[in-house]
């Protein structure tokens, strides 16, 4: 059985800027297929217009409130919510509230940085 404890991970930026923690990735346990990690963004902050190649994403947000933006639509999205981002996707999230956005991403294939890709132009 593999525990893993989100205080025992490192953060890390990530290539669209949000600061996260691979709780569930290969890297660490023996999983082929999905990875799960714990994203955050301060007050007013938000993650570059991105895509992903391969994986598609789910964000499920667990404190904090904001606006995501996927393929040209936008919409509010708070504690004890989830959206699908689809492969290929270009998608980004802002941090509407006065407290930390904090947020699950889930991926399948895993997330890998070589599948992320940022655009400069904005939503």
């Amino acid at each position: 059985m593999d525990i893993v404890n989100r205080e025992q991970v490192k953060a890390y930026r990530t290539k669209d800027g949000s600061l996260v923690r691979e709780i569930i990735h290969p890297d660490r346990v023996p999983v082929r297929h999905l990875s799960v990690a714990e994203a955050r963004l301060e007050p007013g902050a938000s993650t570059a217009a991105h895509f992903h190649g391969e994986s598609e994403e789910v964000y499920y947000v667990l404190a904090g409130c904001g606006v995501v933006m996927i393929a040209g639509e936008e919409a509010e999205i708070g504690p004890g919510q989830a959206v699908l981002i689809p492969a290929r996707y270009r998608h980004r999230i802002v941090n509407t509230s006065d407290d930390d956005l904090v947020f699950l991403c889930l991926s399948s294939p895993p997330y890998r940085h070589e599948d992320t890709d940022v655009e400069e132009d904005e939503e």
